[in-house]
């Protein structure tokens, strides 16, 4: 076991449904290849949830590694196959530095706050009712 993954801190997740039809998921911290399979499970966990929208905030990720860019590739992947929209809150270099740099960019709906994800997605079931 390298020294790095001793002392690696775990990620931490938050979860909310600012509406009914969107479930945000908010992820800090590195995701590499040792944090990667709880990414995994956390959004796994989150589409369980059956929101039409899924917001993923990695604003507060600090680090994004090959091994977290897969999950976030299967995870749209998966999207696309239930018929649902995965969007990307994102505001910091490690994060859209490796999006960009690995040609992703134009797989991913990416934003710069939840206010501006729900202007994207427009009016919801709160809104409508």
């Amino acid at each position: 076991m390298s020294r790095h993954a001793e002392w690696a801190v775990p990620l931490q997740f938050s979860v909310c449904r600012p509406r009914r039809d969107v479930t945000m998921l908010m992820i800090a911290g590195d995701i590499d290849a040792a944090t990667a399979p709880s990414f995994r499970a956390e959004l796994s966990c989150a589409y369980v949830r059956r929101a039409a929208t899924l917001v993923l905030d990695l604003s507060p990720v600090t680090f994004l590694a090959a091994a977290g860019l897969s999950v976030l590739v299967e995870a749209q992947a998966e999207a696309t196959r239930a018929r649902r929209r995965m969007l990307l809150i994102t505001t910091v270099r490690p994060v859209d530095r490796a999006i960009d740099v690995t040609g992703l960019a134009d797989r991913f709906q990416r934003v710069a706050s939840l206010d501006a994800a729900l202007v994207v997605l427009g009016p919801g079931y709160d809104e409508t009712a």
